[in-house]
């Protein structure tokens, strides 16, 4: 019984695991897109390659940055080292007590 709860848990995290690459990549294809579209735009009338890259790359690409740093993890504060540290260190606390 405990064993099916754990295969569930685990199924459901990797469904959200999945949905989270899934958001991520579809955040992607629509920047390159739209940004593809707008550079068309840029250069076909006016050729203010400043103003393009400023506010729609970099703004945009922040957000999509930042997508990219929740959905793959990646925290060079709290990573797996730093984990293992507090979890160490929260345990010697209880033990002391």
């Amino acid at each position: 019984m405990e064993q099916n709860v754990n295969q569930q848990e685990a199924l459901q995290k990797a469904k959200k695991r999945v949905n989270d690459l899934k958001g991520f990549y579809n955040h992607l294809m629509v920047f390159i897109v739209i940004h593809a579209l707008i550079l068309a735009a840029v250069l076909y009338f006016d050729g203010n390659l400043k103003f393009f890259i400023t506010f729609s790359v970099l703004g945009w690409g922040i957000g999509l940055f930042i997508h990219a740093l929740v959905v793959f993890k990646w925290n060079p504060f709290t990573g797996k080292d730093w984990e293992q540290r507090k979890l160490k260190e929260f345990l010697e606390e209880q033990e002391n007590r």
